[in-house]
């Protein structure tokens, strides 16, 4: 395989602000070192740059669904951070370093919980982050591949990329949904789940 078949797609948003137009890109680069930029650009001209310097460049499928997902978590927090009141033109932004991405923290939290046995994560559109997941996760619950659009459709899209959060039983005692916003995942449980025990983990990820 080519490098070029390993890099994930980029994403680009527009925010009004004030009287001013911010545009947010945020792609992957392998050279002249593997890294995720996000330009922050107003009037044609790039105010800010965000980078988050990566170990190695990407060579497998599996490792390019990890850095979409941290593509696209960067993407968002500029999104966040522009959004808010206290952002202006002139702010200084942090150059981020590469750490465990949030969302694989949540799925350890989930994964956790008395009697889960099993946690299968996926992106808002319903991809499995893992592709050998999915594979696995059809054997068990076909039918439910085949409805996923109804099934991610319990939780409206919201902007930038967000889903509302929550849970939903699926099969009684068995088989759960939950969004985290961000992600969505799969929990498999020997028992069943409540509000209590998932929403202060869903309350952890930044709104």
């Amino acid at each position: 395989m080519a490098q070029a078949d390993y890099i994930p797609a980029g994403r680009t948003s527009r925010i009004v602000k004030g009287s001013s137009e911010i545009q947010i890109q945020t792609e992957y680069a392998y050279r002249p070192s593997p890294r995720l930029t996000t330009s922050i650009i107003s009037a044609g001209q790039v105010i800010h740059k965000i980078q988050q310097e990566l170990n190695d460049p990407i060579s497998t499928f599996e490792e390019k669904a990890r850095v979409e997902s941290m593509l696209r978590k960067q993407h968002l927090e500029v999104i966040k951070i522009i959004q808010s009141n206290d952002f202006s033109l002139d702010m200084t932004f942090k150059e981020k370093r590469e750490e465990p991405a949030r969302e694989v923290s949540i799925m350890t939290l989930l994964s956790r919980i008395k009697g889960v046995e099993r946690v299968y994560r996926m992106d808002n559109e319903g991809r499995f982050i893992d592709p050998g997941v999915s594979e696995t996760f059809n054997k068990r619950f076909a039918p439910m591949l085949k409805n996923m659009n109804e099934v991610l459709n319990i939780f409206s899209e919201l902007p930038g990329g967000r889903r509302e959060s929550g849970l939903v039983e699926i099969e009684p005692r068995r088989l759960y949904f939950i969004s985290s916003g961000l992600e969505c995942y799969f929990i498999l449980s020997r028992r069943s789940l409540t509000d209590d025990e998932i929403q202060p983990i869903l309350l952890s990820v930044p709104q």
